[in-house]
């Protein structure tokens, strides 16, 4: 409807909901969508909104290289930006997958709801069955590699107790898992 009325006027919506900018990027609608953001001292800027899961890596990124972050903040902080990071990719799979497959948009979202945990989650996106999270880990070993099942437990143990290391590589491994993801 918002495509059709854009063909002859202008059409603003302001949300804080993704479900809109998320829609127009799974339809392929041409859009212009902004973020605003207030800065110190009330200071307001646009930006072009990333989707989530970039949004996610390039916040992971900023913070890596931050070199006056304690390296403990850091290892707490990033893994649960990569972690987000996949999520969001999880969760663009599930829509996709179960709109695609006539699933009602209120039933997509109670689904996406109930599935708490990114193994959850990721079952949703990968097998449309949050109930099959036991099954993620090797599913990811089978269709991507050793590489991708360890990126996924280490962002989402590192979210919750932290991780030492290679912040850089955990990011480029999430980069790429997000990639495959989004491409089933």
């Amino acid at each position: 409807v918002l495509e059709r009325a854009a063909g002859d006027r202008q059409v603003v919506v302001f949300t804080h909901d993704d479900r809109l900018p998320e829609a127009v990027r799974r339809l392929g609608i041409d859009a212009r969508v902004l973020e605003v953001t207030r800065e110190p001292r009330s200071v307001v800027r646009l930006r072009p909104a990333l989707d989530p899961v970039r949004r996610h890596l390039d916040d992971a990124m900023m913070l890596a290289s931050t070199e006056d972050l304690p390296p403990e903040v850091a290892g707490q902080v990033v893994p649960a930006f990569c972690r987000l990071a996949i999520e969001s990719a999880c969760t663009d799979v599930a829509r996709r997958r179960l709109l695609g497959r006539g699933v009602r948009h209120d039933e997509v979202e109670r689904r996406l709801l109930a599935s708490r945990t990114l193994s959850r989650r990721a079952a949703l996106a990968l097998f449309e069955d949050a109930e099959r999270a036991g099954d993620v880990l090797r599913y990811l070993h089978n269709h991507f590699g050793a590489w991708a099942a360890d990126t996924f437990k280490a962002t989402n143990k590192g979210a919750h107790a932290g991780i030492d290391g290679d912040l850089r590589g955990l990011i480029n491994q999430t980069h790429r898992l997000t990639n495959g993801l989004r491409g089933l």
